[in-house]
């Protein structure tokens, strides 16, 4: 199920029972356990039962909604009334679910910090040195590609990018017609 289709969900439910669900991540309450099945009576099959299984597993597992599950807080029913507490047991497992959060945050953010793109052939060229290239003949080595100053580098927009790209294509590739010259086009 996608992410809209899940939002989608919790939007409908927050605006059939305000006071139970809350679209924003703060205003979220523990929930009185077997709510679903409160829902699913409540709307008569309006939303398959699958959609809102994995529309209340997304909401519950907001690292918001853990930190609420506190040992004697009270759950709430549709209309937001009190109906039953936070056990222990409930609490220690949304400790747990929110240590495990953070520790999958925790490694995202160092792969993304410590991996980077592997080279393209070129740059693994440009990396590699001429005395290491025994077999490629000198003709077949690319040449070092021109860099963008420093400075310049973090300017530049797309579409300056592109127009430098295009530029240096036009440089290395040979043309037939000199500027300017158009190329009269003949019937077989």
């Amino acid at each position: 199920m996608s992410h809209n289709a899940i939002r989608a969900v919790i939007s409908l439910l927050a605006e059939k029972w305000p006071c139970c669900f809350s679209i924003t991540e703060s205003g979220r309450r523990p929930l009185k356990l077997g709510i679903r099945d409160d829902v699913l009576a409540a709307l008569d099959g309006a939303i398959p039962v699958g959609k809102l299984s994995a529309a209340l597993r997304w909401y519950v597992s907001s690292p918001e909604y853990q930190r609420r599950l506190l040992h004697g807080a009270w759950r709430v029913d549709l209309n937001g009334r009190p109906a039953g507490t936070v056990s222990q047991g409930d609490e220690a497992h949304a400790r747990a679910q929110l240590a495990a959060i953070e520790a999958k945050r925790a490694e995202c953010a160092s792969a993304s910090s410590n991996s980077a793109p592997p080279p393209n052939l070129a740059e693994r060229m440009k990396q590699t040195s001429q005395a290491e290239q025994p077999n490629v003949p000198p003709a077949a080595r690319l040449p070092p590609k021109p860099t963008t100053p420093p400075a310049l580098a973090n300017s530049l927009t797309p579409k300056d990018v592109r127009s430098q790209r295009l530029a240096e294509h036009a440089e290395r590739r040979p043309t037939k017609n000199p500027p300017g010259q158009i190329r009269a086009w003949r019937a077989p």
